[in-house]
């Protein structure tokens, strides 16, 4: 089991240090996945033997730049951490299996915790907080409500992703991406 299928499907509270190892994340596939439940929004991103300088890019005091684009029914998280490139999550909450309802709260932003972790190792290198903006969080809780509302079918939700990677870079995706958040 990967440790991103373990959040979402373990309700239960457990303890995440950074420095420790986790075993889920060990060979797993490189990338960001973002996910949203009850209690918030996650983005876990995973690189093959991170650099210093990639490790120091996630930390607080670096930007920090989060867009969302809607394409064929997919939300696709683009994110951006100090002078990395833009990275992509593609996203449905049909998928989310602690998600019961919108996120949304009147005067209040959802909370984003991101985990880095070396895949060579499954060590997690770091662990960030952000509150994300009442605004951005409005729009995520709107894209989310309306995909809910739509049938899901697994198969054609995951060939839809493999042709729109096909037809767009994430370079791509951010130029037709508005401004969405951004820290720094």
């Amino acid at each position: 089991m990967n440790l991103t299928k373990y959040f979402k499907e373990n309700k239960t509270v457990f303890k995440v240090e950074v420095g420790e190892i986790y075993n889920e994340a060990i060979h797993h596939n490189e990338g960001c996945y973002f996910d949203i439940s009850d209690e918030g929004a996650s983005l876990f991103v995973y690189f093959d033997k991170p650099t210093k300088e990639e490790i120091e890019n996630f930390k607080a005091e670096k930007r920090f730049e989060m867009r969302l684009v809607e394409l064929s029914d997919i939300m696709v998280f683009l994110v951006k951490f100090g002078s990395l490139n833009w990275m992509d999550a593609p996203y449905t909450p049909h998928l989310s299996r602690n998600l019961s309802g919108v996120p949304t709260e009147k005067g209040k932003g959802l909370g984003l915790t991101v985990m880095l972790f070396d895949t060579s190792t499954g060590r997690l290198e770091s662990m960030r907080l952000i509150g994300l903006s009442e605004r951005f969080t409005e729009k995520i809780s709107n894209a989310v409500k309306e995909l809910k509302e739509k049938p899901f079918d697994k198969k054609t939700y995951f060939d839809s992703i493999n042709r729109l990677f096909m037809r767009y870079s994430t370079d791509d995706l951010v130029k037709m991406s508005p401004q969405g958040f951004r820290l720094n």
